[in-house]
This record gives C-alpha cells, structure tokens and sequence, in this order.
C-alpha cells in the first residue's frame, strides 16, 4: 500500500517529461545554407548562377574563386556563393543580412 503515492508520482513525472518532449519537437528548425553536393542540387545552382547578380562572395566581398574554387549553397531555394566554407557558417548566423544585401544587388540602380 505504500507504493501506491510513489506510483502517483512516477507516473505524473513521466507524463510531464512526454509533454516536455512534444513540445520541444515543435519547435522550428533552424533555416541554414546547404553547400551544394547532390546532382539535383548542382544542376539547380548551375541554373540559378546564370542570374546570380554578384561577383564578389557576399560576406567577405571578396572575389568569387580568389580562395579557390566557389563554393555554391542553397538557402530557402535561392543560390548563395561563397568565397570559401567559412564564409556559409557566417551567413547561417545572420542570413537576413546578406540576403538583403543579395536583393538590393538584383535591384537595377536607378
């Protein structure tokens, strides 16, 4: 008969541990570049690289290939260059930043 509070009270901390949970895996996922590595994805950014405004990598602005060959990724489905891997880990802290930068580069001067 004793067993019967500690029984109560497992079973109540077990239900607010599975709830805790639950609510944990609705939480959003964190957005991020992807550094382009299937084929899908390649033939994609080679399509999108024919309208991509910039020549210069968009955090550190310097040349695109200056570092070696340009690394290409996807955010949300649009193409980002890069200078370097270094530079995708920057971006995926602030991607607002550089996508505004990115859009007003699309933007025809006036």
């Amino acid at each position: 008969m004793k067993l019967k509070p500690y029984l109560l009270l497992t079973c109540l901390l077990l239900a607010s541990f599975t709830l805790g949970q639950s609510e944990e895996n609705k939480s959003p996922v964190q957005k991020s570049a992807q550094i382009v590595k299937t084929p899908e994805d390649k033939a994609k950014a080679s399509d999108l690289a024919k309208s991509y405004p910039l020549t210069t990598c968009v955090v550190s602005h310097d040349g695109l290939g200056g570092m070696g060959e340009t690394v290409d990724a996807l955010y949300e489905g649009r193409l980002i260059r890069f200078c370097c891997k270094g530079c995708v880990k920057s971006f995926n802290k602030n991607p607002d930043k550089y996508l505004k930068e990115l859009d007003t580069a699309k933007k025809p001067a006036a």
